[in-house]
C-alpha cells in the first residue's frame, strides 16, 4: 500500500485496490464485515428491545456500537493498522463473554457460545497463532469456569437471554450465525484463490525453467559450435607454423614465434570461455590417471619460461624431493590448466623480481598425500577490498587492468571452481605494489602400480615409413597440414573427405591406422567407426581409429568411447601428441612383424 488514503474515505474498495495479496485483502474483509454486521444488528435490535431493555445494558450496546463505528473508520483509513483493529475487536468480543456470564446475565446461552465460536476461529484467521492461542483460552475459560461451579444437574443451556428480551435476542442470533457464515465463506474464497494464484505463479516458473534450461543449451550448443569453428582453423594456423620453423631462416623464425603465441594466446581465451561455461554447468568431470607431478610442473613451467624471459625475470620451480619417485592419481589436464593460470597471472602482473612455483608435502601416509601448491610473484599486487572479486567470473583487480594487461577475467574464475571438484580452496595474501601469494593444498592418492615414465621431452626421430594411414578430414587445410606432417615422419598416407568415402578406401585397401575427423558430411566419424566395428572380418574391424576432434561438448570422451574408437586427439594439437600415439601403434606393428 504506497498511496495515502484520504481521512474521509469510506470506499472499501479504494483500500482493497492498494492491496495485492488475495489472503490480506481477505482479512480486511473479515474485519470490515465483522464490523459491519455488528453495527447492523445493534441498529436492528436496539429499537425492537428500547423499551424492555435495562439501561446499564443499553449502555453496554451504545458503547460497543460507538467503539465498531470508530475502528470501520479507523480500517477505511489506516488499513495497514489492521494488527490493532483486530486485537481490539477480540478483546471486545472477550469482554462481551465475560460479562455475560458475570456481570449482565450470568447464564450461559446461545448468543454466549456463538461469541465463543466467533472468537476462537476468527482469531486464527486475523492474527499469529501465538494471539490467536491466548485469546482462545480467554474466551473458552470462563465458559469452563461456569460449568465447573454449576452442579451437572442444572446444566442447560437457556433458549433466551435474559438480558436482551425477543425479538432482539433472534435478531442477534440470525447476524451472528450470519457473520460466521461470512467469516468462512471469504477465508476460503480468498485460501481457493490464493491457491489458484500459487498454480498459475508455479505453471509460470515451470515455463521460466523451461525456458532458462533452453536458453542454457542453447548456449552450450553455441559455445560448442563456435568452438569447433575457431579451434579448426587454429588448428592449421599452429600446425603449419611449427612445419615451417624447420625450414625458417632466423628472422622467419622470429616472426613465426609471434604468429605461434598469438594463436596460443588466442587458444586460451577460447578454452577459458569454454571451461567457464562447462564449470557453470557442472559438466567437468576428473580424470583419475597415474601423474608424475615434478615432470607435469616442468612441462608447465618449461612452456611458460619464455614469458618470463622476454620481461627480463626468471621464472623458479621447486618440488619437494619425496615426490620425484612418487606417482599420484590425478587429472594432469585440470591440474596443468590450474598451475598454467596462476602461473600465467603471475608473469602478466610482474614487471621485475621473480615468479617462483612451490609444490612442498604437508602431510603423507601409505595411501595419500597432501602437497601444498603456491605461486608467488613480486607484481603489482591486489588491492585488499578487490581480493574476493578477482575470483568472480569477468572481474579484475580495476577498470584498468585489462586495457593494461588484457584477458577476460575468467582465469581465476576457472581455478577457483576447477579447484572446488578437488575439493580444495584458493588462499591468496597479497600487498598492493609488492607482490601476490596464491596457494592451495590437495590431497592425491598414491599410484600403487608399475610404470615406466615417458621422458619430458619425447625425441620425433623414428621414422613412420612402414604405417599406412588413412586419414578422414573434410576440411582441405586440416588434411593438408595431417599430410606435410606424417610425410615428414615418412608415413604413408590416403586422404578422404568424409566417413563414406573412408570405408570404400579402408575396405579395398589395407591400413596400419586411421585418424578419423567426427564432424563430416555424408557419414560423420562416429557413423563410419560403429560400420568398421561391425565388420565380420576381425582383423579389418581391429584397425586402431584415433578420433580428431575441435569438439569440446562435456560428454565427447564418452561418445568417442562408445562409437569403438582406440583414441583421440583435440584439435589444435601438437605434433609430439600425435607422434606418441603413432609410435605405440608403429612400435606394436614392427612387434608383431618380429613375432611371425
Amino acid at each position: 500500500m504506497s498511496a495515502s488514503i484520504p481521512f474521509f474515505n469510506f470506499s472499501l474498495k479504494k483500500v482493497l485496490i492498494q492491496q495485492p495479496d488475495t489472503l490480506k485483502q481477505a482479512r480486511i474483509k473479515i474485519v470490515y464485515g465483522i464490523l459491519l454486521l455488528s453495527l447492523l444488528k445493534l441498529l436492528i435490535a436496539i429499537p425492537l428491545v428500547i423499551n424492555n431493555i435495562p439501561t446499564n445494558h443499553l449502555f453496554r450496546i451504545v458503547f460497543f456500537f460507538l467503539i465498531y463505528l470508530a475502528l470501520i473508520k479507523y480500517l477505511l483509513y489506516k488499513p495497514l493498522s489492521i494488527n490493532i483493529i483486530s486485537h481490539l475487536i477480540l478483546l471486545t468480543g472477550i469482554a462481551g463473554i465475560w460479562s455475560n456470564l458475570f456481570i449482565f446475565g450470568q447464564q450461559l446461552n446461545l448468543l454466549v457460545l456463538q461469541f465463543v465460536f466467533m472468537v476462537t476461529f476468527v482469531s486464527y484467521y486475523l492474527i499469529n497463532t501465538r494471539y490467536a492461542f491466548l485469546y482462545s483460552i480467554l474466551a473458552i475459560s470462563p465458559v469452563m469456569f461456569k460449568l465447573a461451579i454449576t452442579s451437572r444437574e442444572k446444566w442447560h443451556l437457556d433458549a433466551i437471554s435474559q438480558e436482551l428480551p425477543s425479538p432482539g435476542f433472534e435478531v442477534v442470533v440470525l447476524m451472528n450465525f450470519i457473520t460466521i457464515v461470512l467469516i468462512h465463506y471469504l477465508f476460503y474464497r480468498a485460501f481457493r484463490d490464493n491457491v489458484n494464484e500459487k498454480e498459475i505463479l508455479n505453471k509460470q516458473l515451470l515455463a521460466t525453467i523451461a525456458e532458462t534450461k533452453a536458453l542454457a543449451d542453447s548456449r552450450s550448443v553455441f559455445l560448442s559450435t563456435m568452438s569447433h569453428e575457431l579451434r579448426t582453423p587454429l588448428n592449421a594456423v599452429i600446425g603449419m607454423t611449427n612445419l615451417i620453423k624447420d625450414t625458417a631462416t632466423e628472422e622467419q623464425t622470429e616472426n613465426l614465434d609471434i604468429l605461434e603465441f598469438s594463436a596460443v594466446s588466442l587458444l586460451t581465451v577460447v578454452n577459458d570461455i569454454l571451461d567457464y561455461n562447462k564449470s557453470e554447468n557442472d559438466k567437468i568431470e576428473l580424470e583419475a590417471i597415474p601423474v608424475n607431478l615434478p615432470g607435469l610442473l616442468h612441462k608447465v613451467c618449461s612452456g611458460l619460461q619464455l614469458k618470463a624471459a622476454e620481461k627480463g625475470f626468471d621464472l623458479l620451480l621447486e618440488v619437494d624431493d619425496k615426490l620425484k619417485e612418487q606417482w599420484l592419481i590425478a587429472d594432469p589436464t585440470r591440474l596443468t590448466q590450474i598451475i598454467y593460470n596462476l602461473v600465467g597471472n603471475a608473469i602478466k602482473f610482474t614487471e621485475q623480481g621473480t615468479v617462483s612455483v612451490q609444490a612442498l608435502v604437508v602431510q603423507s601416509d601409505e595411501g595419500h598425500v597432501m602437497i601444498n601448491f603456491s605461486v608467488t610473484d613480486t607484481g603489482i599486487g591486489i588491492p585488499y577490498d578487490r581480493q574476493e572479486a578477482i575470483f568472480e567470473p569477468f572481474t579484475q583487480a580495476s577498470a584498468d587492468t585489462t586495457r593494461y594487461y588484457g584477458g577476460t577475467g575468467l582465469g581465476l574464475a576457472i581455478v577457483k571452481r576447477l579447484l572446488k571438484l578437488f575439493n580444495s580452496t584458493i588462499d591468496l595474501k597479497s600487498k598492493q605494489g609488492e607482490g601476490s601469494v596464491f596457494s592451495f593444498a590437495i590431497q592425491f592418492d598414491l599410484y600403487k602400480g608399475d610404470i615406466n615414465p615417458n621422458s619430458i621431452h619425447t625425441d620425433m626421430n623414428s621414422s613412420f615409413d612402414n604405417l599406412n594411414i588413412l586419414i578422414a578430414e573434410d576440411n582441405p587445410v586440416n588434411a593438408l597440414l595431417l599430410v606435410k606432417l606424417l610425410t615428414k615422419w615418412n608415413a604413408k598416407t590416403v586422404v578422404t573427405n568424409n566417413g563414406k568415402e573412408a570405408i570404400d578406401k579402408y575396405l579395398n585397401n589395407t591400413f596400419d591406422v586411421i585418424l578419423m575427423d567426427l564432424h563430416m558430411p555424408v557419414m560423420d566419424g562416429y557413423q563410419a567407426t560403429l560400420f568398421i566395428r561391425s565388420l565380420s572380418n576381425p582383423i579389418k574391424a581391429c584397425i586402431p581409429i584415433i578420433a580428431l576432434t575441435a569438439s569440446v561438448s562435456h560428454n565427447i570422451h564418452g561418445k568417442i568411447k562408445d562409437a569403438g574408437m582406440h583414441d583421440y586427439l583435440s584439435k589444435p594439437f601438437q605434433p609430439v601428441s600425435l607422434y606418441q600415439k603413432l609410435n605405440l601403434i608403429n612400435i606394436a606393428k614392427a612387434g608383431k612383424a618380429l613375432a611371425e
